[in-house]
């Protein structure tokens, strides 16, 4: 299930977001869970409680913080790099301070399915390249497939936001997308590109019966 943040104080971009997400959603195998905020103050304010998304589109040009603060909230302040942001425009302008936002997309107004369907297939792409995630300390470690980057949190979040990709929970401090895994053995999975990572004795049988290949 992907798990979507819409951020816009206009209701009517709202409502046709989501009626084109559900449009999508009953065409695909994926299932969406949608949540509207038409106040991103409330939407900061739920993120810095907890909550995550794996996708969020976020109207720039919000009163009282704007789509910027709140995506500088989630790089910067929760140190969240999977979240996926897609900014809503009301024009093709942009400032360059969103940059360092790594915004996944943007989203010009006014805007049809095949804008929102290449983004919702782009994000799908993103999560899937995840080899493996790994926790280290107070951090969490991402190796996809440009490389590894590190953020604050807990493993058991994470595997929450990912397992229905694919993801496995294979030891307290791994998590292995199944795709990427090359062979199984009675106490670690070899991914594709060699890595060797240890399965938990309390988790053998679990990921032996996910495991499709190594047998």
């Amino acid at each position: 299930m992907l798990r979507i943040g819409i951020c816009d104080d206009e209701e009517l971009i709202t409502k046709r977001l989501m009626r084109i997400l559900y449009s999508l959603e009953k065409n695909q195998s994926e299932n969406y869970d949608i949540e509207v905020y038409t106040d991103s103050v409330k939407l900061s304010e739920k993120l810095s409680a907890g909550k995550r998304y794996d996708l969020i589109f976020l109207d720039i040009m919000m009163p009282v913080k704007s789509g910027v603060e709140v995506g500088k909230i989630i790089r910067n302040d929760l140190k969240d790099n999977i979240t996926q942001i897609v900014f809503i425009l009301s024009e093709n302008k942009y400032a360059m301070d969103l940059f360092e936002i790594r915004p996944m997309n943007f989203l010009i107004k006014p805007f049809d399915e095949n804008d929102i369907e290449k983004i919702m297939k782009t994000a799908a792409e993103l999560i899937s390249e995840i080899r493996y995630i790994e926790s280290s300390g107070r951090y969490i470690i991402v190796h996809d497939s440009g490389g590894e980057y590190k953020l604050k949190g807990k493993l058991n979040d994470i595997y929450e936001r990912v397992k229905g990709f694919g993801f496995l929970f294979i030891h307290k401090s791994y998590i292995v997308n199944n795709l990427y895994i090359r062979k199984y053995s009675y106490d670690n999975v070899e991914l594709d590109d060699n890595v060797i990572l240890p399965v938990s004795r309390q988790r053998r049988e679990e990921i032996k019966k996910s495991c499709s290949i190594g047998l």
